[in-house]
């Protein structure tokens, strides 16, 4: 099984499904055509549960963001209910609050404005269920399962970019020995990052490209100019892309940038 297909199978199933050698045949044969003794793993959340957990999987999984359509009271339960059934974790933000000067006064948008926690689902296949599955049980049971299948199919590589950046978060920690508690992504009021680790003192930022064309060394400088913006000063960036890399990121002679490509993901999760 070639490295993409490897990957799909985690993305997936947190596994390799054997029998299989194409993703789209088993999400059709393992989860469409069982979804119903499937969704009995999921019965015992009530439809609030179940409606956040569709919009986190959809989302960009800010706390708030998944939960702006519950009262807050309703939402903190939810999100309790959640983590306790082990459905859900936190990923904490690194954003620094602003300190208040008592002499100023903070202007009207960072009054207003929140550091959120993202959240994750615990296991890849809840994020796909809850992406995939569960919005689409009434044409499950309507036989129109090719429906399904389709809108898997057209949108499936965007569900596979955040399983990909993820996935490089374990490559990184494998390759560079930094624990993976150790590396997250980063996000601020102005700029989000892939990929962020101070380890130590030692900062490095990634991006993740999990698209069908090369990254050109304009994404290098994207990257730069976000760390400029939120003042990260960074010792290494590194750059991992699904297809590869422009000819002037591989002639880059700068020993501060690293580049991985889809064959550096064999066998990462064995």
């Amino acid at each position: 099984m070639d490295t993409l297909k490897y990957l799909q199978f985690y993305f997936v199933f947190d596994r390799v499904v054997s029998g299989y050698d194409d993703i789209f045949e088993a999400i059709d044969g393992e989860i469409l055509t069982k979804f119903d003794s499937l969704k009995d793993e999921f019965n015992f959340l009530h439809q609030e549960a179940k409606n956040f957990l569709i919009r986190l999987a959809k989302g960009d999984r800010k706390r708030f963001v998944a939960s702006k359509y519950l009262s807050r009271s309703l939402s903190s339960v939810i999100i309790n209910e959640l983590v306790n059934k082990g459905f859900i974790i936190f990923e904490r933000s690194k954003e620094i609050k602003p300190i208040k000067n008592r002499k100023e006064k903070l202007k009207k948008e960072l009054r207003r404005y929140q550091i959120q926690d993202k959240i994750h689902f615990t296991k890849r296949f809840y994020r796909f269920w809850f992406r995939f599955i569960e919005p689409n049980l009434d044409l499950l049971y309507k036989n129109q399962k090719d429906d399904v299948l389709n809108e898997i199919k057209n949108k499936f590589d965007h569900y596979c970019s955040l399983e990909f950046e993820l996935a490089c978060i374990n490559l990184l920690s494998k390759n560079l020995n930094i624990p993976k508690d150790e590396i997250s992504s980063y996000w601020d009021k102005e700029n989000e990052i892939d990929i962020y680790a101070n380890y130590d003192g030692f900062v490095i930022v990634a991006e993740a490209k999990y698209k069908e064309r090369k990254i050109c060394k304009n994404i290098l400088n994207l990257l730069i100019q976000k760390c400029e913006k939120s003042k990260i000063n960074w010792d290494k960036i590194a750059l991992f892309s699904k297809s590869s890399f422009s000819n002037e990121l591989l002639g880059l002679k700068d020993n501060r940038v690293i580049l991985f490509e889809l064959d550096d993901f064999k066998d990462l999760y064995e």
